[in-house]
């Protein structure tokens, strides 16, 4: 029996693995939340953007081709919603 996982120990994996996925999660939704913010720059959304890759990239090494399908494009998409949005609708500030 000593190629098999008892219930112990695929519970503590699986506690494991779901501690990673709620770091990513938290890490990918403060990042979100920034740029959706509307303070950054374009060049600080992208570095911010990057740098979340490079941290999930320690987090979960394995699973980077599936990072890059869902977050990549959200990334782009939410600086180009928040960050890249014309100014200067007419209101003076």
């Amino acid at each position: 029996m000593g190629d098999t996982f008892d219930d112990i120990q695929m519970q503590k994996l699986l506690a494991g693995e779901n501690e990673k996925l709620s770091a990513l999660r938290e890490l990918v939704d403060s990042a979100c939340e920034e740029i959706m913010g509307g303070r950054l720059d374009r060049q600080e959304a992208t570095v911010l953007a990057q740098r979340v890759r490079r941290e999930a990239s320690e987090i979960i090494p394995d699973l980077m081709d599936t990072f890059d399908l869902i977050y990549k494009s959200r990334f782009e998409r939410l600086i180009s919603q928040y960050i890249d949005r014309p100014t200067g609708t007419g209101a003076s500030a």
